[in-house]
């Protein structure tokens, strides 16, 4: 059977392809998704990128040819103008639009790559999603900027722009990422948007997996705090205690216990109907 969600998606494989993983999270917005459909669509677009990809060893010469294919010939782009549009979290979106952010577009180029035999990975850069071709000793490239490769002065300088400081790479900063990893970045981006927007409902399906996947704290207070604006009192009242019980001393602890305490005199104002 095929997964229906992102959770059942890990429960069967904790390992699974980074597309399979953005399709399952796109199908809790697009419930009738055909994910079939999407992956013989991942397969024709890759189609013709096998045979090239079979004549190069080299992952400099690999990142080109990904360039080129992706970029120039199937138009793909980082979407500068509407960067925050949830859409460019949702892959089938960023497929029929050819616009994406870089984690999502770091997903197409995976799974291309996958499909002609290359080696593609994630790599959770700090604020910046990039991915590494060729294995351990290959190259790092930016999905955003047409797979451009990364050197490590260029590494240095995005490094700065997203933390604001100057600060020498580490490992960790260039540290593959496991699809775990990416379905939840993905899914902080698109908890982000819908906040932004306002969108408590949407947000709040998205803390519902963040919770699922990580088992943290703040995923439930976060749900906690979108359930209350839509008026669910005793699921917000569970999760925001369940922060503050996993999160003693918490900064925003007199924030959630406000919530609280609003929760109380929103049910003390609620009164029985006579009967």
């Amino acid at each position: 059977m095929r997964a229906r969600d992102v959770i059942e998606l890990f429960a069967s494989d904790p390992e699974p392809p980074l597309d399979e993983v953005a399709l399952a999270i796109a199908r809790d917005a697009m419930p009738t998704l055909d994910l079939d459909a999407q992956r013989a669509g991942l397969d024709d677009l890759a189609a013709p990128l096998r045979a090239r990809a079979a004549l190069l060893c080299r992952p400099l010469d690999q990142a080109a040819l990904l360039g080129t294919y992706v970029y120039d010939e199937l138009g793909f782009a980082g979407d500068e103008e509407t960067y925050d549009d949830p859409s460019n979290s949702y892959l089938p979106s960023v497929i029929a639009r050819r616009r994406g952010i870089p984690i999502t577009l770091g997903v197409v180029l995976a799974a291309l790559g996958r499909r002609a035999g290359m080696d593609v990975e994630g790599v959770g850069f700090p604020g910046h999603f990039l991915v590494r071709l060729g294995g351990p000793g290959g190259v790092y490239v930016d999905p955003f900027f047409r797979a451009r490769v990364m050197s490590p002065s260029a590494l240095e300088s995005l490094l700065q722009r997203v933390t604001g400081e100057a600060a020498a790479v580490q490992d960790e900063h260039t540290a593959v990422v496991g699809a775990r990893a990416v379905a939840v970045r993905m899914l902080a981006n698109l908890k982000n948007s819908h906040e932004r927007r306002g969108d408590h409902a949407r947000a709040l399906v998205v803390c519902d997996r963040l919770v699922d996947l990580t088992g943290a704290p703040e995923p439930r207070r976060d749900r906690g705090m979108h359930a209350l604006a839509l008026g669910a009192l005793e699921a917000a009242a569970a999760d925001l205690r369940a922060y503050l019980n996993g999160r003693p001393g918490a900064r925003d602890t007199a924030t959630v216990t406000a919530a609280l305490e609003d929760i109380q005199k929103r049910r003390g104002s609620v009164r029985p109907m006579m009967s």
